[in-house]
């Protein structure tokens, strides 16, 4: 599966294209693909609900999708990668930002937030760069640079995932110059 192509089409806005994309996507496909494409996958669904939310009928199809491939892809990297640093932080993030794309998970807006944050937490006892810049307790030069570069080693640097991080960090840092 072509994820590049996902990410143009989620960029470019072509609804029908992703429905039939989406619909591609299996609970089956998503339990072969490599750690950093189910994070992906997981960041494009997530991306499209939280960016888009239920604007309109004609997405709701495409939405719907995106949140039960999502659930899916979070429960097998969940059993695949609980104590891994990169699940621990990608994940916390994605679930404390908006927790309510994960309540058929934890059935409780507070609690799935409360889990985000637990996850962030753990990886930033872990000295685990990025979840210490996401959890936002230390924001030094070194770390954000450090981050910076784990992050080019997670995902290409020409993605949306990418992209998308890169700008959270800088605001970080351009909140911690304040």
């Amino acid at each position: 599966m072509d994820l590049d192509k996902l990410e143009r089409i989620i960029k470019n806005e072509k609804w029908e294209e992703l429905i039939g994309f989406l619909d591609a996507i299996n609970e089956d496909y998503l339990k072969t693909v490599e750690k950093y494409d189910l994070f992906r996958i997981s960041f494009y669904t997530w991306y499209v609900m939280a960016e888009w939310g239920r604007l309109s009928p004609k997405l709701e199809k495409c939405l719907d999708q995106a949140e039960h491939i999502l659930i899916d892809a979070f429960k097998i990297a969940t059993e695949k990668y609980s104590n891994d640093e990169d699940y621990l932080w990608f994940y916390g993030y994605l679930i404390s930002v908006f927790p309510e794309h994960f309540l058929s998970i934890y059935s409780d807006y507070l609690k799935a937030e409360n889990a985000g944050k637990q996850m962030l937490n753990v990886a930033s006892r872990m000295q685990y760069p990025l979840a210490i810049i996401f959890n936002e307790k230390f924001l030094e030069k070194d770390v954000l640079g450090k981050g910076k570069k784990d992050l080019e080693n997670m995902f290409n640097e020409s993605t949306e995932v990418y992209d998308y991080f890169i700008r959270i960090i800088e605001m970080i840092e351009f909140e911690g110059k304040k």
